[in-house]
């Protein structure tokens, strides 16, 4: 049993961009979930949609996590032009990282990151009044800290994701 836990761990990663609406414009969120314990392992908000927002999106997934725990991972995307970018792609290589990217047509591939943005505006972004362009980067923050360490979450044994990468972490002790 602990074998299995140890292979299947962080085996999956999911990465997209979203944007969100303030009364003065526009933001942009870049995020990446651990389709093992549905965390958020990395963000950045930027005014720019563009490749340096994802490029630092993955640097920083990148440096947050141990090399150990990132070996055989997979890096999914949908089709977007950031993803098959070549620098994008090499900065993947370099780190040992493979690169997934759905199927033309098949949007229901990234559905998990696609999830998290939903629970994202709707139980945060579309709550707050007049939210500005200044605002957005804190509150980003704000729910993703409730999100990875209170939320509670069905797939996961009604954990938040940081409990249930605790509780994993702790029946590893041998």
């Amino acid at each position: 049993m602990k074998l299995l836990l140890i292979i299947s761990h962080t085996t999956g990663y999911y990465l997209d961009l979203s944007y969100i609406f303030a009364v003065n414009g526009l933001m942009y969120l870049c995020a990446i979930k651990d389709m093992y314990d549905k965390s958020i392992v990395s963000y950045k908000v930027s005014n720019f949609i563009d490749l340096k927002l994802v490029l630092d999106t993955v640097k920083e997934a990148i440096e947050s996590v141990p090399y150990e725990q990132r070996k055989n991972l997979i890096l999914h995307s949908d089709q977007g032009w950031y993803f098959t970018n070549w620098q994008y792609v090499k900065l993947l290589k370099e780190n040992n990282i493979q690169l997934s990217i759905s199927s033309k047509g098949s949007c229901a591939d990234n559905v998990p990151i696609e999830s998290f943005f939903s629970i994202l505006k709707t139980e945060c972004i579309y709550l707050k009044q007049n939210l500005q362009k200044e605002e957005i980067e804190e509150v980003v923050k704000n729910f993703i800290m409730y999100y990875n360490n209170e939320r509670l979450q069905e797939k996961i044994q009604e954990l938040a994701p940081m409990q249930f990468r605790q509780q994993i972490l702790a029946s590893l002790s041998f």
